[in-house]
């Protein structure tokens, strides 16, 4: 009976290997499943090194805020690439689905083209708000490039076979550790910018007393479970242990 089991479970595996769609699928799963956790990761040491800092407790005692962070940072920058260049995924779904008549569906079409415009009257929207506010027209442009590849890639998982879906993974990886390096200052800003809506860096207006003393005046760069990070009026970064430690955040309105 044992034996019976075994060679009936060996043909499946065999069967199942043969099939190279299937091998892509279980490929492209563990790849995702480790560099994508990954990214916040890799995000918050881009930031430490605009920063020139690094705390070591960030990353063992602060991983659940970690992904709290990220998760919310994450789902803006969704939000915004949605927005702008939403309409790829369908138009690659709709690819698909022209491809394969069975899996057709008209709504598709018909959301691909109200989508499609709703992304140019915000590109064009945006094009404006930068020539006539003179904002840093790089911020934009790595939200466009890192949402346009991300799209791409979420159109190809929904609709795309094994092999397809193992490419574009692929390829939005490359695309991940390219702005990683080409857009650090602007993922630096993004990370800052979040963590001063969390109250937790930032450059927040910041003093740090112990008992009712203060050691230092300046700016929260970073507040970690063990660690506050503070560049101070002369500009240089300071370090204090949370060790009863008074942090007082000017008020934010």
């Amino acid at each position: 009976m044992m034996n019976f089991s075994l060679q009936s479970f060996k043909k499946k595996f065999i069967s199942f290997l043969s099939q190279e769609d299937s091998i892509y699928h279980v490929l492209s799963y563990i790849l995702s499943s480790i560099v994508l956790p990954s990214l916040p990761i890799i995000w918050f040491i881009v930031f430490m090194k605009e920063k020139m800092i690094f705390s070591y407790d960030f990353f063992t005692n602060g991983m659940f805020g970690l992904s709290v962070f990220f998760f919310f940072s994450l789902v803006l920058l969704l939000i915004l690439g949605f927005i702008y260049v939403g309409s790829i995924a369908f138009f690659i779904i709709y690819l698909y689905q022209k491809n394969n008549p069975k899996d057709s569906n008209s709504n598709i079409k018909y959301t691909l083209i109200y989508l499609f415009i709703i992304n140019i009257i915000m590109i064009i929207l945006t094009l404006n708000h930068i020539l006539e506010s003179q904002s840093n027209i790089y911020i934009y442009v790595f939200i466009f490039i890192f949402n346009f590849f991300l799209f791409i890639y979420l159109g190809i998982v929904y609709a795309g076979k094994g092999l397809h879906k193992f490419i574009a993974l692929i390829s939005f990886i490359v695309v991940l550790i390219w702005s990683s390096v080409k857009f650090h200052d602007i993922i630096s800003s993004f990370i800052e910018s979040g963590l001063f809506q969390f109250r937790a860096g930032g450059n927040i207006k910041t003093e740090i007393l112990d008992k009712n003393i203060t050691l230092s005046k300046g700016e929260l760069l970073l507040l970690t479970p063990n660690k506050i990070f503070i560049k101070d009026d002369k500009n240089n970064t300071r370090i204090y242990n949370r060790n009863n430690i008074i942090i007082k955040l000017k008020n934010i309105k």
